[in-house]
C-alpha cells in the first residue's frame, strides 16, 4: 500500500506540474513526490518496470521551464527536478526505448552544452545525474553514421562530461562511460572520448596529451569496478543485518523513552523484592544492547566524517556550529543510552 501511495503521488504530480509550476517559487518541498519515488528507486523498494512514459515528459517540461523562466528560484527547482527525473530514467532502462528519447539528448545537449545558461552553477549540480543517465544509453539502440543527430549528440555530452576537472566528476564520467561501453552495440567507442579528455594529461605538466594515457587510466579504473562484486554478497548481508537492527532499536526506542524505561524497571523492582532500584541490576533486552552498539559505532563514523568535512570546509561557519551542537546532544543521548543498557 505505502509502494502504490509513493508511485500514485508522483503520478498526481507530474499530471499537474505544467499548471502549477508557477505556484512553486514560494514551496520548499515543491516536488516532494518526485524525490521519494526517486530515492525508492534506488534503494529498489519499488520495482522499476512500473514507471511509465510520464518521467519523459517531466523531464522534457522541466527543461523547457527551465528555459523560459528567468526566476531564479524556479530554475533551481526545475534543476531538482530534472536532476531526478535523469536518475529515474536510469534506473528504469525500459524508458531508454521511448520514442522521445531522442528529443530528450538534443534538449540536454542544448541545455549543458550550447545554451546560454550552460555554465549556470545549478546546471553543474545536475551533472551527476546526467552522468547516471548517459550510462544507460548503452540499452539504446544508435546508428554509427556521422549522419545520425542522435548518436552524434551524444558523442557530444560524453566529450563535455570527460572533460570534467573535478576529481567526483570525472569518477562518474568514467563509471558512466565503463557500463555504457559494456553493454552499447557500437564499436567506435573512440568516437566518444575527446582527444582532451581529463584524465589524457600528464600528471607532470598537465599540458602533454595521450590518448593511450586515458585508455590505461580507464582500463585501471574498470578493472577496480569489475573487483567490487566480489564483496556484494558479504555487503549485501552486512546491510540487511543493519536495517533488521535499525527496525528493532526504532521500535525500543519508541516504545521506552528513557523516562518510562526507568519507571518500568523501578515498578519491577519493587514488585519482585522490595529493594530500591539502585540495589537491583537492570535487565534490557539483548536486542536493545545491540542497537545501542549499533549507534556507539554510527557516532564514531559521524564523528570522523565530520573532522574530515571541516577540514575541506573552512566557509560553512554557520553549518559548523549548528552540526556540532546537533552532534552534541546526539552524543549525551546515546552515552545515556549506553548508561541504560550497562545496567546503570
Amino acid at each position: 500500500a505505502a509502494k502504490e501511495r509513493i508511485y500514485n503521488e508522483y503520478i498526481q504530480f507530474v499530471d499537474g506540474y505544467t499548471g502549477n509550476l508557477m505556484n512553486c517559487r514560494s514551496s520548499n518541498v515543491f516536488g516532494l513526490p518526485v524525490a521519494i519515488l526517486c530515492s525508492t528507486l534506488q534503494s529498489m523498494q519499488i520495482d522499476a518496470s512500473v514507471v511509465d512514459e510520464k518521467t519523459v515528459k517531466l523531464l522534457l517540461a522541466s527543461i523547457q521551464t527551465y528555459k523560459m523562466s528567468a526566476d531564479k528560484i524556479i530554475k533551481n527547482h526545475c534543476c531538482r527536478l530534472l536532476s531526478e527525473a535523469l536518475v529515474i530514467i536510469s534506473t528504469a532502462k525500459h524508458l531508454y526505448g521511448h520514442d522521445q528519447m531522442e528529443e530528450v539528448i538534443i534538449e540536454l545537449k542544448n541545455m549543458f552544452i550550447s545554451g546560454p545558461n550552460s555554465g549556470a552553477s545549478e546546471l553543474q549540480k545536475c551533472k551527476p545525474a546526467l552522468a547516471s543517465f548517459m550510462s544507460g544509453l548503452g540499452h539504446m539502440e544508435m546508428a554509427e553514421c556521422e549522419e545520425s543527430v542522435k548518436i552524434y549528440t551524444v558523442w557530444q555530452l560524453y566529450h563535455m562530461l570527460l572533460r570534467e576537472k573535478h576529481w567526483a566528476l570525472i569518477h562518474l564520467a568514467l563509471s558512466a562511460f565503463g557500463y555504457f561501453a559494456a553493454r552499447t552495440s557500437c564499436n567506435q567507442l573512440w568516437r566518444f572520448v575527446p582527444s582532451d579528455a581529463s584524465l589524457s594529461f600528464d600528471l607532470e605538466s598537465g599540458t602533454n596529451v595521450a590518448e593511450e594515457r586515458f585508455m590505461s587510466e580507464l582500463k585501471v579504473f574498470l578493472e577496480k569496478e569489475m573487483a567490487l562484486p566480489t564483496t556484494a554478497v558479504s555487503s549485501a548481508e552486512q546491510f540487511e543485518l543493519i536495517v533488521s537492527d535499525g527496525v528493532i532499536l526504532k521500535q525500543q526506542f519508541l516504545n521506552n523513552s528513557s523516562p518510562v524505561v526507568e519507571e518500568a524497571l523501578r515498578r519491577e523492582t519493587m514488585d519482585v523484592g522490595g529493594e530500591e532500584p539502585s540495589k537491583k541490576k537492570r535487565k534490557l533486552p539483548d536486542s536493545f544492547s545491540r542497537g545501542v552498539k549499533l549507534l556507539q559505532n554510527g557516532l564514531k563514523v559521524m564523528g570522523d566524517g565530520l573532522s574530515l568535512w571541516r577540514q575541506d570546509h573552512h566557509d560553512y561557519d554557520h553549518l559548523d556550529d549548528k552540526i556540532l551542537s546537533q552532534f552534541s546532544c546526539l552524543e549525551d543521548m546515546i552515552n545515556h543510552l549506553v548508561c541504560l543498557a550497562d545496567g546503570g
